[in-house]
C-alpha cells in the first residue's frame, strides 16, 4: 500500500453512502468533496466553500419580509384567492 498517513476501512451502504470515520473527518475538516475515479480507486478531494462561490444563482429574496410576501403570494395562488 502507498504511503498514507491515515488508513481506515469504510463501507458503502445500499444507497451509495460512504461513512468516513471520525479520525478522517477531524483531519479533513471539510464537508464537501470533489469525487474522482482513477482506475479502480475513488479519490475525494476536499473543496473550500470559496470554490463554490458563484456556482449557484443568487438568492431570490434578501430579507425575511420578502420571503413572507412570496409565501403569501404563492399560498394565495395555490388556493385560488386572497388568504388574508
Amino acid at each position: 500500500m502507498e504511503n498514507f498517513s491515515c488508513v481506515e476501512i469504510v463501507e458503502m451502504d445500499s444507497n451509495g453512502r460512504i461513512y468516513l470515520p471520525v479520525s478522517i473527518r477531524r483531519r479533513l475538516k471539510a464537508r464537501r468533496f470533489r469525487a474522482f475515479v482513477q482506475g479502480d480507486r475513488l479519490v475525494l478531494v476536499p473543496i473550500e466553500l470559496e470554490e463554490l462561490y458563484g456556482a449557484f444563482a443568487p438568492a431570490l429574496y434578501q430579507t425575511a419580509e420578502e420571503i413572507d410576501r412570496a409565501v403569501e403570494e404563492e399560498s394565495a395562488r395555490a388556493v385560488g384567492g386572497d388568504i388574508r
